[in-house]
């Protein structure tokens, strides 16, 4: 029986996926390299830093790791000073009908916790979720497990009682690798990705219900 879901943030909860992709392409740019959104793919999902030490090897990057994770962090926030934090379409309708369902929620994203932290309290939905895993307090991020695993753990749950929603290729081997029951989320404006190893996939949250989601 599915009793808990365990939600991505970036590009699931809030509309801020892009925002990371934008950024990265920009400071590659300063460095005099041009790379499209689908050079990217295989970073998608992980965190900053893991993404960077990779960016760093590919391209012979004479700067080090951290400064490009603070320098890359300050232009994302440029951009969405710009444009705004929004929810994706449905998702806070989606997420509180599964709390007054009985679900057990958690958040399993990539960015720094106080980011995740935020951007529910700006959502109003804080308090839905049981528990908070942030992939810089694991030993290793997405494509590994380790988050889902801690996630459901905190939950009191097993993987077999999980459900994960994830948009990037990274997260979808995340959370197969921990056990769990895995949908993908792939709106038509999401940068698409190779998400096949996804049980589902969702092309909108908008109308769905808890008992879509945990059947």
């Amino acid at each position: 029986m599915r009793r808990g879901v365990l939600f991505d943030m970036d590009g699931v909860i809030s509309d801020t996926e892009r925002f990371y992709v934008e950024a990265v392409i920009e400071r590659l740019q300063r460095d005099g390299i041009t790379v499209t959104p689908a050079e990217l793919n295989d970073l998608f999902g992980s965190t900053l830093r893991r993404s960077c030490g990779i960016l760093k090897e590919r391209y012979n990057l004479k700067m080090d790791v951290d400064t490009y994770v603070d320098e890359i962090h300050a232009i994302k926030d440029q951009i969405l000073e710009i444009q705004g934090l929004h929810p994706m379409p449905g998702v806070v309708e989606l997420i509180r009908g599964l709390r007054e369902a009985g679900a057990l929620l958690a958040v399993a994203s990539s960015s720094p916790r106080e980011v995740i932290e935020y951007n529910m309290e700006a959502f109003g939905i804080r308090d839905c979720f049981g528990t908070i895993v942030s992939g810089l307090e694991c030993r290793e991020g997405k494509p590994a497990p380790e988050i889902y695993l801690r996630a459901a753990e905190n939950l009191g749950l097993v993987p077999s009682e999980c459900v994960v929603i994830e948009d990037s290729a990274n997260g979808v081997k995340a959370g197969k690798a921990a056990g769990m029951y895995c949908y993908a989320y792939v709106p038509p404006q999401a940068y698409r990705q190779d998400v096949s190893a996804a049980d589902k996939e969702l092309v909108s949250f908008c109308n769905l219900t808890a008992k879509d989601i945990l059947a």
